[in-house]
């Protein structure tokens, strides 16, 4: 849905400066952080597996029941955040989620039994949900349509820097304090951020700190001030669609590869490659830095090469098909013995991996036409995603428990990410406008 812009504020179109210099940057970086920290929590029981599963004598696949228990709250609160996106203050149910898995990070630390940790990773699971469906639905709210995918590719970033900075900040803290401090100290971090987020995040047409022809400039090129009631029945809606469906299943089917590298990776290197600790905790640093460079040069060309009006009929998704298939390099990582080519190889399919899904984030709110559905669809994207990647440690576990080897996981990676491509060009080509509703 678009809203038609007053004579004033057409005149301040122009005046908006670019999204590197305008005030509406600090939105993007805390959106950023909210996904720098959230990752930083996953990654940490990634690296600290090992430890843990010699302390406690787990095998790989009570490991992997570990790990997947967080997706089992994430993907049941996901539509619930989603929902409450909708119809309720971004800045409340960020706040509330974020406090929620802070809680379950440091308790992580504590936990004493497999049952006591398997509790505080549901509740980091249920907390973590809420990330994903209020960025998509700030991202709507603050960034006009030319600016959606560098804004988009800015927050998704942090799924990635994450892992990048904190793998080897985790490793070192593992092996000066211990496991159990470092989850400790990153579980800490998320309650500065809720400081920040109560203190500076309003809707733009009440941001006092925003300037005024920056504020015109915003409302004038997004639908923020759109008072629109959200319709009956939406995600029934949404769910009646085949393209709402098309971007649930390329979400799971890169979200799958994406996972088990965030997952696996660190063990992989350790078990597998018989590296130290240290080395594959650098190993898995490395990808994630270009992941982020990467993400954002194609979420800016995915801005600059498109029209508004090619924008609003989904031809963003050319690029992201290019970079799903560009991602398919996950199977050359069982055929290489190089170390230097092996890095190589886990960078270029993460970084294309990374901006896939940054794409299809994009591609689902350029297509939902009504700002007020945009909660909801992202609740149900991610839906995807955290459906197929449950299935990451399970599986995985599982095939290196029965196989010995990690090749097969990422044969499975690979077929996923030739499926999601073949589903993103079929079923994604029409948007999702609904205009009777609107």
């Amino acid at each position: 849905m678009d809203v038609a812009a007053s004579p004033a504020d057409q005149a301040a179109i122009v005046e908006g400066g670019s999204l590197w210099s305008g005030k509406r940057l600090f939105i993007a970086a805390l959106l950023f952080l909210n996904l720098f920290i959230n990752f930083m929590h996953r990654i940490n029981l990634s690296v600290a597996a090992p430890a843990i599963a010699r302390d406690f004598r787990w095998d790989a696949g009570k490991m992997g029941l570990l790990f997947s228990s967080y997706q089992w709250t994430y993907c049941l609160f996901l539509l619930l955040w989603g929902w409450l996106a909708d119809r309720a203050s971004t800045r409340m149910v960020n706040g509330l989620s974020v406090a929620i898995w802070s809680v379950a990070g440091m308790l992580t630390g504590v936990a004493a039994t497999f049952g006591s940790m398997l509790a505080t990773r549901l509740a980091l699971g249920a907390g973590e949900a809420a990330s994903f469906p209020t960025s998509g639905k700030v991202i709507r709210q603050w960034f006009p349509a030319k600016e959606r995918g560098l804004a988009t590719a800015i927050f998704n970033a942090g799924s990635f820097a994450g892992p990048a900075f904190s793998a080897p900040l985790v490793a070192w803290l593992l092996l000066k304090e211990g496991w159990r401090v470092s989850f400790m100290i990153t579980g800490s971090l998320g309650f500065v951020w809720v400081i920040l987020w109560l203190k500076f995040f309003r809707p733009p047409s009440d941001c006092s700190w925003l300037p005024e022809e920056e504020r015109k400039y915003i409302l004038a090129q997004t639908d923020s001030r759109a008072k629109v009631t959200p319709p009956e029945g939406t995600l029934l809606r949404l769910m009646g669609r085949r393209t709402m469906w098309g971007l649930f299943l390329t979400q799971g089917c890169c979200a799958y590869t994406m996972l088990l590298f965030l997952f696996w990776l660190p063990s992989y290197l350790v078990q597998s490659r018989h590296m130290s600790l240290v080395k594959a905790s650098w190993f898995t640093s490395i990808p994630y830095v270009v992941a982020v460079i990467l993400g954002l040069l194609i979420g800016k060309l995915s801005d600059a090469v498109l029209t508004r009006e090619s924008i609003r009929q989904g031809k963003r998704r050319t690029l992201l098909i290019v970079f799903i298939l560009l991602s398919c390099t996950v199977l050359l990582i069982n055929v290489v013995a190089n170390e230097l080519l092996l890095l190589l190889l886990i960078s270029i399919s993460l970084a294309c991996i990374s901006s896939a899904l940054s794409l299809n984030i994009t591609l689902t709110n350029d297509l939902v036409w009504n700002p007020e559905m945009v909660g909801v669809a992202m609740g149900f994207l991610m839906l995807g995603g955290n459906i197929f990647g449950s299935l990451v440690p399970i599986a995985t576990g599982y095939i290196v428990k029965w196989t010995g080897s990690f090749d097969l996981a990422f044969y499975l990676a690979g077929f996923l990410l030739f499926a999601s491509a073949l589903i993103c060009f079929t079923m994604t080509r029409q948007p999702l406008s609904f205009e009777e509703s609107i």
